[in-house]
């Protein structure tokens, strides 16, 4: 099962069902029960016959709902026992492991995939553009024939090119999220391609063997702020950022499929604090940027895939804080986030590296960082390059110089057994390492809800002090 149960809605469920049921079982048993002349006949006010042609149908059609309506009920409360096996598996931190989130942790995921909500809303106003002149043509033919007439075939041909240009557009936007998809399926094809990987020692990128020996206590703090502005931000100087203080180097991790999210920290107060630095995935590489390396016969040089490389790109990252302004970010998912900098911003660095390498970028961008942020909104087990990057930051970077974010319809208490997994395998060299208690902040950011990253980053730079 992909996603956790939950017993309180399963119950309601099979409640629903089962009033239902009775409902239209009872009307199914009176209907025929009055027709086999079992109750007696209805002779008063109003006079209903027994011999009514109506009512094998309506016997027939309320039976059948009632027999639908007892196999759901038993669907339910198969799915709410499970429910509350779960409940219980959930308590035991080890049967926790092997549990899946609730079906909400993942809404922003699914919302996210490429092309899929694209193409659900178009296919939905394709079918309302084709649907609706046809339906008032058969109305108009059906229950006014006389003032159609010959206007008929008329609107049955404004009826098909309004199909038609529907048709089109679909068709437009389908061949475009095909495009994009084969395009970064061919990306990262080629970024586990090991000729375009330059050999390295891979020993700084290995996750440890070995344990702490003194694992401290890990508190998880959950914040949920305001989605409003902090009053009395500054404008983004070289010096000074939208908080009044030094800019930071910001490390961003993050499920690379989750561009709903991806957008909402670029459109956030993030870009606002400092500089921002995140790996590319394979679905930001632009057509013209594949075209062009092919062209020139450099391909090689698209991947980052040695620390030469990675050290060259980072003396190159641009330094100067942007005006402000209206501007495109691009590089951090399929298509450019339009944003409005309003106090100015930072720029972000993006690096696109091969996929024997991103480990190594990983450590890199950790040691550069003054702030790590790291979302794990629809994070599940299955994410092995997230879950790596979730216990590399433990084993490498102050926790308390750490921010978590999720969504508003996350499962923490998922995240929270997986982090405290990663927690508890903590390396021996972890500056976590250690007596005593050790405190993360999980900022809970509704999708869409950028402002609210303003008072959560107003809360962590409290914690960096």
């Amino acid at each position: 099962m992909k996603y956790r149960l939950d017993p309180a809605a399963e119950a309601e469920a099979a409640r629903g069902n089962l009033l239902g049921g009775l409902y239209t079982g009872g009307i199914a048993s009176l209907v025929f029960a009055y027709m086999n002349g079992w109750v007696p006949e209805l002779t008063g006010g109003v006079q209903i016959p027994r011999d009514v042609e109506l009512f094998p149908w309506l016997a027939g059609g309320t039976g059948l709902a009632s027999l639908l309506f007892t196999v759901a009920l038993v669907v339910r409360v198969v799915r709410w026992q499970i429910a509350l096996s779960q409940r219980r598996r959930a308590r035991d931190p080890v049967k926790a492991l092997l549990l899946p989130p609730s079906a909400e942790h993942g809404a922003a995921l699914r919302m996210s995939r490429p092309g899929r909500t694209t193409l659900g809303n178009v296919l939905t106003l394709a079918l309302i553009w084709v649907a609706f002149p046809l339906v008032i043509v058969a109305l108009g033919t059906l229950l006014t024939p006389g003032r159609m007439g010959s206007r008929t075939e008329e609107a049955t041909l404004v009826a098909a090119v309004a199909g038609g240009v529907g048709l089109v557009v679909l068709l437009v936007v389908a061949v475009d999220v095909t495009r994009r998809r084969l395009l970064a399926r061919q990306v990262r094809k080629l970024s586990q391609d090991p000729a375009f990987a330059e050999l390295m020692p891979p020993a700084t990128a290995a996750l440890s063997r070995y344990r702490a020996p003194v694992i401290p206590e890990l508190k998880i703090t959950y914040y949920a702020p305001p989605a409003a502005i902090v009053f009395g931000l500054t404008k983004v100087s070289a010096a000074r950022n939208v908080f009044g203080h030094p800019p930071l180097s910001i490390a961003y991790f993050r499920l690379f499929e989750n561009e709903l999210r991806v957008r909402d920290f670029v459109k956030g107060a993030f870009r606002r604090c400092g500089y921002v630095h995140l790996l590319r995935s394979a679905a930001s590489v632009r057509l013209s940027e594949l075209m062009r390396v092919r062209r020139d016969g450099t391909i090689g040089e698209l991947f980052i895939a040695s620390d030469r490389r990675m050290q060259r790109e980072l003396d190159a990252r641009p330094r100067e804080p942007l005006p402000r302004g209206f501007r495109i970010i691009r590089g951090t998912g399929g298509r450019g986030v339009r944003v409005w900098d309003f106090k100015g911003g930072y720029p972000m660095s993006t690096y696109l590296c091969h996929g024997a390498y991103w480990k190594r970028a990983v450590d890199t961008l950790l040691d550069l960082a003054d702030l790590v942020v790291i979302d794990l909104s629809g994070f599940q087990k299955e994410n092995i390059g997230t879950g790596y990057e979730l216990q590399r930051v433990i084993d490498r970077y102050p926790i308390h110089r750490v921010v978590v974010l999720a969504d508003t319809g996350s499962d923490t208490r998922y995240l929270a057994t997986h982090i405290r997994r990663a927690w508890s395998r903590m390396a021996p060299d972890s500056p976590n390492a250690g007596d005593g208690t050790r405190s993360l902040l999980v900022g809970q950011i509704a999708v869409g809800g950028q402002l609210a990253t303003y008072p959560l980053l107003a809360h962590a730079h409290k914690r960096l002090r």
